[in-house]
């Protein structure tokens, strides 16, 4: 045998040894949660059906007020804005939420609209109302938050009029005392006298813990955060 066939045999035979030890490739299995958000399907359809009871109570409402007389308060991650892309990420490298991994991602600017929400908004504004979106995002992450809003075509006086952040590290999660100067921030816009007739969001606390002349409308972002406020949260309800 000449030497340049042995070569190539003992070429092949270490290209073949090294592909045999080379492991098979597996799955990512995302928690249930995060899985059937990024499948996308049921969760959408769930996302833009409260949508659209929301919009039939906002319209039926506005048939009785004045314009400019009430307004919506809405949550905003995993109810205006999907962070999935994150949660997956995360848990590929095995890994949780931590403050600095949501910051970086939040600079990123890449999160995409809940299904549903952009016509939502739309209809509240075309009504009559104000759009107002009180999150637990932090007070740095603001313009970023607002960056990512206008290039998903939501801006600040065309689609919404206030955007409330939490102050860290010493604000409180709690939205009440926020909830509580959404009507005199409209006030001072020129804005008196308006009723929040309406909140929306993904968790228990996305509405005050006091009852009152509002309605809620919970959207199911399958328990990824917080404590939900659907009672089966995610596929299956």
């Amino acid at each position: 045998m000449n030497r340049a066939l042995l070569a190539s045999l003992l070429l092949l035979a270490s290209c073949a040894s090294t592909t045999a030890q080379q492991p098979a490739e597996t799955t990512m299995v995302f928690s249930p949660g995060v899985a059937w958000v990024l499948e996308g399907k049921g969760w959408a359809e769930e996302a833009e059906a409260v949508f659209a009871d929301a919009t039939d109570y906002i319209q039926a409402e506005a048939e009785t007020r004045v314009p400019k007389s009430w307004a919506v308060v809405l949550d905003l991650d995993e109810t205006v804005i999907n962070n999935v892309q994150y949660q997956a990420e995360r848990e590929t490298l095995g890994e949780s939420y931590t403050s600095e991994s949501w910051y970086d991602w939040t600079q990123r600017e890449e999160a995409t609209l809940v299904p549903g929400v952009a016509d939502f908004l739309a209809a509240v504004n075309t009504a009559g109302g104000h759009v107002t979106f009180v999150t637990n995002r932090s007070d740095t992450e603001q313009l970023a938050t607002e960056n990512n809003l206008a290039a998903l075509g939501l801006t600040r006086g065309e689609d919404f009029r206030v955007l409330l952040t939490r102050a860290r590290p010493d604000g409180v999660s709690a939205k009440d005392a926020r909830y509580d100067i959404l009507p005199a921030m409209l006030a001072a816009q020129g804005y008196p006298d308006v009723d929040i007739i309406a909140y929306l969001g993904d968790n228990v606390g996305d509405k005050p813990a006091e009852a009152g002349d509002w309605t809620f409308f919970c959207i199911d972002q399958g328990a990824m955060y917080g404590e939900p406020c659907a009672a089966v949260p995610g596929p299956g309800q």
